[in-house]
Order: C-alpha cells, then sequence, then structure tokens
C-alpha cells in the first residue's frame, strides 16, 4: 500500500503542474491576449502598457475547453498530497500506540521549514532583480513568509505544518473515533467551501467577507479533511479495503459522473454571475471528484499505469519539484511573453513547453545537487 501512496504523490505533483500551467495558459488567453492580437492591442491603445486590458472573447472556445477539461481533470493534486502526509503520520505514530512522538514532528516540521525559508528568500531576490517587484517594509517580507507568501503555491507549506502541529490531537481521534473526526471535518470543509459561493453572489455581507479573511487557503480549515481522511487510512486501511474493492466500479463511475459535474458547475456559475470570468475553482464538485479519483485509485488491487516506476520515483521528488515549478513557469512564461509572443495563442505548443521546463528543471537541479560537491546541501535545499 505504501508504493500506492507514492505513486499517488507522484500523480499529484504532476497533476499540479498541468494545473499551474493551464492557469498560465488562461493568463495567456485572456490577460495577455494584446500582446500577440493586434486587433487586442487596438483596443487597448490608450493603455501604456496595456497590462490590464484583458480580452475574454476566447471563452468558449477550443483553447478554453482544453484548458478547462485539463485542469478539472487534476483537481487532485492538492487533496492527494495531504491526504498521503496524513497517511504516513499514522504511519510514524504507529498503529499500537497511536501517539505521534515530538521528535518525529520536529523532523518533519524542519524538513519543510528549512527548504521553504530557502527558496523563499532566493524568490524575493528574484523578483527584486528581475521584476522590479518589491515589498515596502521587513515586516512585509516577514508576513508574507509565515503565510506562504513568497508564490502561489507556497501556501501548502504553512498549511501542512499547521496540520503536522494538530496531529497529537487527530492521530487518537483517526485511530478511537475515525467517523466522528471525517464527518466533522467534511463539515468544517463544506462551510468553508459555501462562504465562497455567498462571496461569489454578493450575498451575507459584512459577515462572509469577515469569515472569508479567518479561512484563507493557508489555514487548516478549509484543508483539514483531506489530512484527517490520511490518517484514518493509515489506521484502518485494512478494514477499508475489501469495501474499496467491492465496490471499485461505483468509485470509477463516481469520478468520472463528478469529473462532468464539475465542468458542467462550473459553468452555470459563470452564467449565474453574468461575470465573463471568474477565478472559483474550488467547488463543491470538485472536492467530491478528487475524493472519489483517490478511492478508486485505492480500490484497484493491482494498479498498472504506464511509466509506474517512473511516477513513483517523481512521486519521490515531489517536494522538492514543488517547491521549485511555479518560478520555472515564470520564468519560461515571461521570457516567451518578451521573445516568442506568438507562442502564447497557441497553447497546443505552450503548453507542452512549460510543463517540460516545469518538471524537467527541478529534476536536472536535484540530480546536479545530489551528484556535485554540494550534495550535503540537498536536504537543505529539496527536502
Amino acid at each position: 500500500m505504501t508504493r500506492r501512496f507514492l505513486l499517488l504523490m507522484g500523480l499529484g505533483i504532476l497533476g499540479l503542474i498541468l494545473n499551474h500551467s493551464a492557469t498560465f495558459g488562461y493568463q495567456a488567453t485572456f490577460d495577455l491576449a494584446w500582446r500577440y492580437r493586434p486587433e487586442v492591442a487596438a483596443s487597448c491603445e490608450d493603455l501604456t502598457p496595456p497590462v490590464n486590458c484583458p480580452n475574454y472573447d476566447q471563452v468558449h472556445s477550443a483553447t478554453y475547453w482544453g484548458l478547462s477539461l485539463v485542469r478539472r481533470f487534476i483537481a487532485f493534486g492538492v487533496p492527494v498530497f495531504l491526504m498521503v502526509s496524513g497517511y504516513f503520520i499514522a504511519f510514524a505514530a504507529g498503529r499500537k500506540d497511536a501517539r505521534i512522538k515530538w521528535p518525529i514532528l520536529k523532523a518533519r516540521v524542519v524538513g519543510l521549514l528549512i527548504p521553504y525559508l530557502v527558496w523563499s528568500i532566493i524568490i524575493f531576490v528574484g523578483q527584486a532583480l528581475f521584476y522590479n517587484r518589491m515589498y515596502p517594509s521587513v515586516w512585509e517580507y516577514i508576513r508574507r513568509l509565515l503565510v506562504g507568501g513568497a508564490t502561489g503555491s507556497y501556501y501548502y507549506i504553512p498549511l501542512l505544518i499547521q496540520l503536522y502541529l494538530l496531529s497529537p490531537l487527530l492521530v487518537p481521534l483517526a485511530k478511537n473515533n475515525w467517523r466522528a473526526l471525517l464527518v466533522g471535518s467534511a463539515v468544517l470543509m463544506l462551510f468553508v467551501e459555501t462562504l465562497r459561493y455567498f462571496q461569489l453572489f454578493g450575498l451575507g455581507e459584512p459577515v462572509v467577507p469577515t469569515l472569508i479573511s479567518l479561512t484563507p487557503l493557508w489555514f487548516f480549515p478549509r484543508r483539514l479533511f483531506w489530512f484527517a481522511l490520511g490518517i484514518v487510512f493509515g489506521f484502518h486501511i485494512g478494514d477499508f479495503k475489501p469495501f474499496l474493492v467491492r465496490h471499485k466500479n461505483k468509485l470509477v463511475v463516481g469520478a468520472v459522473v463528478f469529473y462532468l459535474l464539475s465542468l458542467v458547475e462550473f459553468e452555470v456559475l459563470l452564467a449565474l454571475t453574468g461575470q465573463p470570468w471568474i477565478d472559483f475553482y474550488s467547488t463543491y464538485t470538485t472536492n467530491i471528484y478528487a475524493g472519489f479519483f483517490m478511492l478508486a485509485l485505492l480500490s484497484v488491487e493491482k494498479l498498472k499505469l504506464p511509466l509506474t516506476p517512473q511516477i513513483m520515483d517523481i512521486g519521490a521528488k515531489a517536494f522538492g519539484i514543488y517547491l521549485v515549478h511555479e518560478q520555472v513557469l515564470e520564468l519560461v512564461g515571461t521570457l516567451m511573453f518578451r521573445f516568442t509572443p506568438w507562442i502564447l495563442g497557441y497553447q497546443i505548443l505552450y503548453q507542452p513547453i512549460m510543463m517540460i521546463f516545469a518538471l524537467g528543471v527541478p529534476l536536472l537541479l536535484m540530480r546536479l545537487v545530489s551528484r556535485l560537491p554540494v550534495k550535503k546541501l540537498y536536504k537543505y535545499s529539496f527536502g
């Protein structure tokens, strides 16, 4: 089963790369169309430069649907990371004692913090040197470090550290009262997600905006369920396995159905709001789809995917890839924006280029550091 979870980690990091690459694809299609479409640039000629001149005439185009199909499909990325992290916390706690010891927690937290701080500082320096992006005070840098604000995806690290620190409370519950833990954390996630729906339609002010500000992505209530689910699996996977195997066909059908529903839900929300575009990714259906997807993969007794050993190897290096990939995407995207802007209009070329670099550069860096005289720094750079 440990091999299965490692495979899930590999799929999760590949999904995360696809997700972020698709996000840059949306940006290229809508926000940066003026760079490669003369007619859009002409409509933005009063802006110098026209950086705030989005164009949404490509919504529901072939490009739009291609990006949407990919982005919805890989909605399992972060849930997979959290679930697998929870599973290994249960493994570290010991199934008999069901107690997580402080030295184990300390090692995991420090193992996250040091590479996180190293790359956050690198990112801050790079932003200042190459993008002239600086923050007004030292305290703003410290605040951003506390909440994962160096780059968009780094919220995950403060989130995971919180969940690790909560695990001494979660582990006994997962062992002895797992139903209450799962129901309680699911209700909490449902509540936090519902707030976003209210916000989308401008309902519940001023209470809803206040509650949303208190439940950002880096704070644990929104994602606690997936971590708790992993701990529960760690203690009770043997009890769940017969159920999963017996209902594997239903789980696969459920994943397909809710994947399709996630596409429909987004279009319904887009139509109901009357907006040309909404950045509303984590929805009810995407969360349910992510759950079905993971359960379906766990239900197959002898799962053999193409390139399984390679995906598992990527899973073992997931944290290092995670730390580096988004900055690679931003750099490669910026270079194409400046020197080959026409590629931004052809996502069939843009996406493979982005994904190859986002995966290849971190793996190459990790390989080089592990083989050079500085290999002792590997764990401080990539975990």
